[in-house]
């Protein structure tokens, strides 16, 4: 029987925004857009992956270093997920993953829904399995014992895959050969023998989800227990047993785990078949944090950005140049569950002790982490500085929005992800999306950036970069028609700090800072070059250098392929190129960013909803005449603004002087005259 997912409401757009509708008709997108969310927000929410069901009872198994018995142990949790997910049983497996974030989550995880937990061994739980004719038996596979590299093309035993493929129709644990003498002294039988079997061979013979597509390296074990609970098709993501898998899903469905391939060689096949990348390879324990129920577990209020910034906050910004930094690998979920916030190298990302020193933004995968595993989002959330900044990157799954769904010959699977982002930006209030453009300006990128920016109200800006390479736009801002006539802006990738690259735009802390210190400030008038967005490259290594050494000093001789105690990567060389920043450069989060960007490149339009907002948010009511009066002169100047820079500016004042009084004043409002 093949799982579902479990049905999900459809999505209620009237109870999805407050907008104020100006006289026009157009849309007000105040920021931050206030949401209305409801109780159970969950009822809102698209769910690319099912909520799996708390379970009465915890087997909780040690970790399984070697990776063959976690083959079993991977297998054994998917069997038992499935059940689960089907109704059918009410225990799950959990691995004991000796990693700090993973040690909170599962203890809050356990006081949250207070399962029976009950320590066994790997044995005793395959054991009682079968007793519970969970696992009937085993499908044999050869366990590859190349030097290949992790994750990389060459020849490859595909027969891993095929048993995780075909684990869920049989009942049956994925074993090697190695194991299948001690699975056969518990009792379990042999169901079949795949060691010849290919992946192609195994897609054209089973029946399996149309609703996602699982990628794995047949050397690696980790995430198949979700795989086989989601009855997935599993292949190593390259040649045409990839290609017929990622043809036959649901246009917007998801790819589990990571493939054998260069990064752009899986990604863009998946891309084209509108199928989007989670980056899950190394994730643990996936049906047991997917059971976190939003809105009860928990509450929708610590997955939401806990520092949204409104107009009022700025000044105008005069005599600076703007510049924000942005660090995440995309859509990487195993990562933020693995080593951002904990383990060894959470010191150079989310666990740095520097954290909060500059503004910051990290890019987070939202959709996915709100799925399969909330307690991450939440924790983050809540060890959030004033100074920590948060944007979808990717926009829920590593995927090219100028290529989504082009080998279907429809934009069908575009129109969809939009459509299914409106909740998550809604719950989350991250209003910010970062892509990966294989063409960052060609027709097709505009088109889907306009397709995003239509179909997500209160979207405050998009940050595009390019595969290769990422700042092809050279900090160009181009701007997209959205929702209720509102222009959204795109703003380009202009620098990246990425060690030893040998590109210009590319380069060291010191050299980014240089770069940055050339650049204009907005004036009277502001340009596309008053602003800039720098990515910080998550994996490249730098060694600090003294000021006036020569700006390739911090990677030169840096080995990028192993930890040495004088280097850092991550927070740190962000760090390094901000204090080499002049005064008339500073650094803001990417909320700033593009708040800034719409007042100076945009005024009139920015100033006209503003302006609404201000009037709508205090209603009917007012502070006495001075109010009254400022309003009136904001109204007056607003024609003005457009092309009158000094106008521009007076009407902004005007509009800080009344949201700041209305934020501050709890005295009784009389109604406008």
């Amino acid at each position: 029987m093949q799982p579902t997912h479990e049905t999900v409401a459809a999505l209620d757009r009237r109870r999805f925004l407050r907008t104020v509708v100006l006289a026009c008709g157009t849309v007000l997108l105040d920021w931050p857009a206030r949401a209305e969310i409801e109780a159970d927000p969950a009822s809102c929410l698209y769910r690319w992956f099912p909520q799996f069901p708390a379970p009465r009872d915890l087997w909780v198994v040690p970790f399984a270093g070697d990776v063959e018995e976690g083959m079993v142990l991977e297998s054994a949790a998917g069997l038992a997920a499935l059940r689960v997910l089907e109704g059918k049983w009410d225990t799950l497996i959990y691995e004991d993953v000796q990693n700090d974030g993973y040690q909170r989550w599962f203890a809050e995880y356990c006081q949250a829904h207070r399962p029976k937990v009950t320590r066994l061994g790997l044995d005793e739980a395959v054991a009682g399995l079968q007793r519970a004719d969970i696992a009937r038996g085993y499908l044999l596979f050869r366990f590859e014992q190349s030097t290949r590299p992790l994750h990389s093309p060459g020849k490859l035993d595909e027969s891993a895959n095929v048993a995780t493929s075909l684990a869920a129709a049989h009942n049956g644990l994925a074993v090697s050969e190695r194991l299948a003498g001690r699975m056969e002294k518990l009792g379990l039988k042999r169901l079949l023998d795949v060691r010849e079997r290919t992946e192609q061979s195994c897609l054209a013979q089973g029946e399996f989800s149309h609703r996602v597509l699982g990628t794995a390296d047949p050397k690696t074990r980790n995430a198949r227990s979700l795989m086989i609970a989601l009855n997935a098709f599993v292949c190593s993501g390259r040649g045409e047993a990839y290609e017929k898998g990622l043809a036959r899903c649901e246009p917007d469905a998801p790819v589990l785990g990571w493939g054998c391939e260069a990064e752009d060689r899986q990604t863009i096949p998946s891309t084209r078949w509108g199928l989007f990348q989670t980056a899950t390879n190394w994730c643990h324990n996936l049906p047991a944090f997917a059971g976190d129920v939003l809105g009860e577990s928990i509450s929708a209020n610590q997955l939401r950005h806990p520092h949204p910034l409104h107009w009022s906050a700025l000044d105008w910004g005069d005599g600076i140049h703007h510049v924000n930094f942005t660090l995440s690998d995309g859509d990487n979920v195993q990562w933020m569950m693995c080593n951002f916030t904990g383990g060894s190298e959470a010191p150079s990302y989310y666990g740095n002790p520097k954290r909060g020193r500059f503004p910051f933004t990290w890019g987070l995968p939202v959709p996915s982490l709100c799925q399969l595993s909330p307690r991450t989002l939440a924790e983050i959330m809540a060890k959030a500085t004033v100074n920590d900044d948060f944007i979808q990157f990717h926009g829920g799954g590593y995927f090219y929005p100028d290529l989504y769904g082009k080998a279907r010959g429809t934009d069908k699977a575009l129109e969809l992800h939009a459509e299914r982002l409106r909740a998550y930006m809604d719950l989350t209030g991250i209003r910010i999306l970062a892509f990966n453009f294989q063409d960052w300006d060609g027709p097709e990128a505009r088109a889907a950036c306009e397709m995003f920016a239509c179909k997500l109200p209160g979207l405050l800006g998009i940050l595009a970069y390019q595969y290769n390479s990422y700042p092809a736009g050279q900090g160009t801002i181009r701007w997209v028609k959205g929702a209720g006539g509102d222009e959204v802006p795109v703003v380009s990738c202009r620098l990246c700090i990425w060690a030893q690259i040998k590109r210009p735009r590319e380069t060291t802390p010191a050299a980014v800072a240089a770069w940055l210190n050339r650049l204009p400030v907005a004036r009277e008038k502001a340009n596309d070059d008053c602003f800039s967005w720098v990515m910080a490259h998550a994996w490249s290594r730098f060694r600090r250098a003294e000021k006036g050494a020569p700006l390739d000093a911090e990677e030169k001789g840096v080995a990028q392929d192993k930890e040495t105690p004088d280097t850092a990567r991550g927070y740190d060389p962000v760090l390094w190129a901000v204090e080499r920043l002049e005064p008339k450069v500073k650094p803001v989060t990417a909320q700033e960013l593009f708040l800034r960007v719409r007042l100076r490149l945009r005024p009139q339009a920015t100033l006209a909803r503003w302006l609404v907002g201000v009037k709508a948010a205090v209603g009917p009511e007012m502070p006495p005449r001075e109010s009254v009066a400022q309003v009136a002169e904001a109204r007056a100047l607003l024609p003005l603004t457009g092309r009158d820079a000094s106008s521009a500016r007076r009407c902004f004042e005007l509009l800080k002087s009344i949201s700041q009084k209305s934020l501050s004043d709890s005295a009784p409002r009389r109604r406008y005259a």
